[in-house]
């Protein structure tokens, strides 16, 4: 029996779309997690038609020709397909291939092209194998921070959504059925860790991450609450000094800040003292300093209609990938006739700094698009400037992180503060950016310039808190937009204390998002009109904990009928197993495994010991539970993860050469297109060698 695919009335997964640049594509998902559900609603969102296969009977099979895109999902279990098929990897596989007309897409823990394609994980034992809980540890003798909802699911979601636009360029591109086979593990390596890889592959002998900020970084308790606090740059010490006048007045740098840390923290923690959470956040922002209140989800819900950005994560109207949209239309197409713009064709310009755009511009340009980075001068990118630089030796082209997440771009250097030196948009379909809101206009790359043109463009404007509304002009980081947005609040650590993820989320997460815009725009049928979205990060992220109850129902007796998750820690080495065990059946085969009954938990994320000497060595125990069917992983840190020889087999890093320091590494699509070698990626743009930091 055949059954055809049900028109978007009658579609399961199907919103009401806003933008119909997918419409008349059919979507059928399979599969259980939460990855799946959400890439499903990332293509529903810009009009594709959305069904889920488990609703067909068990005698029905699909009219596969009318199928445009297959989601399915093997991270969690093997995924039930139409009349009883894929169980194994490679039934799936044989599956796909003999009934696959366009594009069809799997997710798996670890690849399905992978020496562990029948291999499965949990979002906990996803964020151990990708780093995230390696770099999420509070001291050794605790196990790592946990964070809340289902955050390494969701971004594999979000990934899956991207590889399957970038599939479906590529099918009508090639003309033949394509098959991506998107990893997890490297969704998360390749994201969530895209910072710490890039120390981990550059040899860069300092610490990453929050190691490199000044003083003041980190929580601190307010009269009514708590602020996250981040000094990066020196113009940020400058304000927090002014802020605190005259009781800093000594410290003049951030370097001597940073060395003189505990004055520093104890001389806020006084000025805290007498002062309400909402009242700091507003006094710091104003000296130009990154501050945020800790809101719960409902509270930043509920803050962001008072200050103008209402949004919803649960309602009708709430979208996978938020974002404020204006249309104008009466454009005309550069690039002819009706129809998509191929990847080939697509040109792009990267007018941002940090993290989010630059990552998004270079996953598109790994996909093929024409990008083109923009750079000022006399303000290069703080991660050009600051590092950290390959082999600790300092240069302008030597900065891992800068290197790590602008590959496959070109350069055009333009400096603000000289009327003629706006950018000419003429030679591109695709703006985006992350600037101020005053540069960006002095560039022209705002969305005002944008629409002012008569050929239709996308301009997508990233931030934390949106351009629009009473937070626009809110500077921040990552982990201001986690504590902002609900993700902090709704975390506990070993200790049950509010406690963030330990790697960058926010940005590397809209990062895919920005480049899940760029796709679905260029996939549209027509281009008669010029788009701007206003994409709020911290939007985002809240949107990926909307799941969450009560924070404090992390911490809940387990019993036998329930979920377990725990950290095992294994005698004679300072290595954690991450381990889910889904129901006593599972549990059974652990003990069985293992040779040990597991105690009563007290908790969820438990540290559990295991009681004698003998046991094996780390690497050969996660080997022996993984091939019995459950969901483990050692607990991996990026420095782990650059040496893991597993993750080498897959291909995801891969090498680029520059002038400069010749062949290095860097973290790959997390993806690979059937029949296709991984495409060649080319180094990040060099300044020239008579420049210094």
């Amino acid at each position: 029996m055949t059954t055809t695919i049900p028109t978007n009335s009658e579609a399961s997964l199907s919103e009401a779309p806003e933008h119909l640049w997918l419409e008349g594509l059919a979507v059928a998902t399979a599969g259980e997690s939460a990855a799946v559900r959400i890439a499903g609603r990332v293509l529903a969102q810009f009009g594709a038609l959305v069904h889920d296969l488990s609703t067909l009977r068990d005698d029905a099979a699909p009219a596969w020709e009318q199928i445009d895109i297959v989601l399915t999902d093997r991270v969690q279990s093997p995924c039930a397909l139409p009349c009883g098929a894929g169980g194994s990897a490679a039934d799936h596989l044989a599956y796909a291939t003999a009934h696959n007309r366009s594009v069809w897409v799997t997710l798996s823990a670890y690849g399905l092209s992978s020496d562990r394609a029948d291999r499965f994980a949990s979002n906990m034992t996803l964020l151990a194998a990708g780093g995230i809980l390696g770099h999420s540890r509070i001291g050794e003798d605790q196990p790592p921070t946990v964070p809340a909802g289902s955050l390494g699911l969701n971004l594999a979601g979000h990934v899956m959504a991207a590889a399957a636009l970038h599939g479906l360029h590529a099918r009508r591109t090639e003309g033949h059925p394509v098959h991506v086979d998107v990893s997890a593990q490297a969704a998360i390596i390749s994201t969530g860790l895209t910072l710490e890889m890039a120390h981990a592959l550059s040899n860069c002998p300092d610490q990453g991450g929050s190691s490199r900020y000044g003083a003041p970084t980190g929580f601190f308790d307010c009269a009514d609450g708590a602020i996250y606090v981040v000094v990066l740059e020196q113009h940020q010490w400058a304000g927090f000094q002014k802020a605190l006048a005259p009781a800093l007045d000594g410290i003049a740098t951030l370097e001597e800040a940073r060395n003189r840390s505990a004055e520093v923290n104890s001389t806020l923690e006084q000025w805290l003292s007498t002062r309400t959470a909402a009242e700091t956040e507003q006094v710091l922002q104003s000296f130009g300093v990154p501050c945020t209140r800790v809101n719960t989800a409902s509270e930043f819900i509920a803050r962001s209609r008072s200050a103008g950005r209402p949004f919803d994560v649960n309602g009708a109207g709430a979208r996978a990938l938020p974002g404020l949209v204006e249309t104008v239309g009466g454009k005309h197409s550069d690039h002819g006739a009706a129809g998509a713009i191929p990847l080939g064709s697509l040109r792009i310009l990267d007018a941002g700094h940090v993290l989010a755009v630059p990552l998004a511009g270079a996953w598109l340009g790994a996909m093929g698009a024409r990008v083109t980075k923009l750079e000022d001068p006399k303000r290069l990118d703080v991660y050009r400037r600051r590092g950290p630089f390959a082999d600790g030796v300092p240069g302008l082209n030597r900065s891992a992180y800068f290197n790590h997440i602008n590959f496959c771009k070109e350069t055009l250097d333009v400096t603000t503060g000289h009327g003629e030196d706006t950018v000419d948009l003429a030679s591109f379909d695709v703006v985006l950016n992350n600037l101020s809101r005053h540069r960006a206009e002095r560039l022209g790359v705002d969305g005002e310039s944008v629409f002012a043109d008569t050929s239709a463009r996308l301009v997508i404007a990233s931030s934390g808190f949106g351009r629009a509304g009473a937070w626009s002009e809110y500077r921040a980081y990552g982990h201001n937009i986690h504590a902002f947005a609900g993700l902090v609040a709704a975390s506990r650590d070993a200790r049950g204390r509010m406690a963030d993820v330990g790697t960058p989320w926010a940005d590397p997460l809209s990062s895919v998002g920005i480049a899940t815009w760029v796709l679905a725009w260029s996939l549209a049928d027509d281009h008669t009109s010029s788009t701007s979205v206003d994409f709020s990060m911290a939007e985002l992220i809240c949107a990926q904990i909307a799941d969450v109850a009560d924070p404090d129902s992390t911490d809940v007796p387990s019993s036998a009928n329930e979920i377990r998750e725990f950290f095992l820690r294994i005698p004679g080495s300072d290595r954690l197993l991450a381990v889910t065990l889904n129901d006593a059946s599972e549990a059974q085969r652990f003990e069985l495994t293992v040779g040990y009954d597991l105690p009563k938990l007290l908790t969820t994320t438990e540290l559990v010991d295991l009681p004698w000497q003998s046991a094996p060595d780390a690497d050969t125990l996660e080997r022996a539970l993984l091939a019995a069917g459950l969901s483990v992983s050692l607990v991996h840190t990026a420095h782990d993860l650059a040496d893991d020889q597993f993750v080498r087999s897959t291909g995801l890093y891969q090498p680029v050469k520059s002038p400069t320091l010749g062949e290095y590494e860097v973290t790959g699509l997390p993806w690979v297109l059937s029949d296709a070698a991984r495409p060649i990626l080319k180094a990040a743009p060099e300044r020239p060698g008579s420049e210094s930091i």
